[in-house]
């Protein structure tokens, strides 16, 4: 009896714990480089490749995998791991998944929720390779991976490997550019990720009197008229005064 209640209470302070501490989630990438490909083929013991582009619109990447020469067994997984396979084909050099909101490997990916899930994380959103198959192909977009240099979800410069169940790592390639993209247009990039976008919010054309540095200083204006000490305040009609009133007063003295 007491065994049951302790277990019923680790249980609720597990589920509460995960209430508390929802999984990171991964933000959609909506800038991608319109008509940018990428393939990495695999030279071992799986043979194929993985052809990723450009999502319609920048939106995402779409990975179209291909393959053959499967070996006996399986599920066989496969993820994006950070670093690139060496020249010595050394797969175990590939380092972890790729994971820029470092959820980490536990819980296991739940397919419903990919923005959960490890970016680099493929076999665990959109399926392993079945077992007993001996060629394998699937055709999708990943919403979270991104072409973009510089950003934490980019993979271009980095590796996908193919493992046992066992986590084995029987297979690995680079990706490398065969097409080179270009920028979405401002109204297909959508979403908050401005990255590489510059917006000019002060005119270079800017009156006269708005900029400090034109009414300030001691350089002439563009204008060519002379700068006006700040705080100074002068007009038309105060100037007219101070002339009317200097004459007056020389008309006294000459009276």
């Amino acid at each position: 009896m007491r065994t049951s209640v302790a277990l019923s209470l680790l249980v609720a302070a597990a589920t509460g714990v995960a209430a508390q501490n929802p999984l990171p989630t991964a933000a959609a990438v909506t800038n991608n480089p319109v008509g940018l490909v990428a393939e990495a083929v695999l030279p071992g013991n799986i043979k194929g490749k993985v052809v990723a582009k450009s999502g319609e619109g920048g939106v995402g990447v779409q990975f179209n995998v291909e393959l053959s020469s499967i070996p006996e067994g399986g599920p066989f997984t496969y993820h994006i791991h950070v670093n690139p396979v060496p020249e010595n084909g050394n797969c175990s050099a590939t380092g972890a998944h790729l994971d820029p909101t470092e959820r980490g490997e536990t819980p296991v990916c739940d397919k419903s929720k990919p923005e959960t899930c490890q970016v680099g994380d493929l076999a665990g959103k959109y399926g392993a390779i079945p077992e007993g198959k001996t060629t394998f192909s699937a055709n999708y977009i990943d919403k979270y991976a991104s072409l973009v240099e510089g950003t934490g979800a980019y993979f271009l410069n980095r590796s996908i490997v193919f493992h046992y169940p066992n986590k084995t790592r029987i297979a690995c390639a680079n990706f490398k550019i065969t097409n080179v993209g270009s920028a979405p247009h401002p109204s297909e990039s959508g979403g908050e990720d401005h990255t590489g976008t510059v917006t000019q919010t002060i005119s270079s054309a800017a009156p006269i009197g708005t900029n400090p540095a034109q009414t300030t200083g001691g350089a002439p204006s563009p204008s060519g008229t002379m700068p006006v000490t700040a705080g100074a305040s002068f007009s038309t009609s105060s100037m007219t005064g101070v002339v009317a009133a200097l004459l007056g007063g020389a008309m006294m003295l000459m009276l």
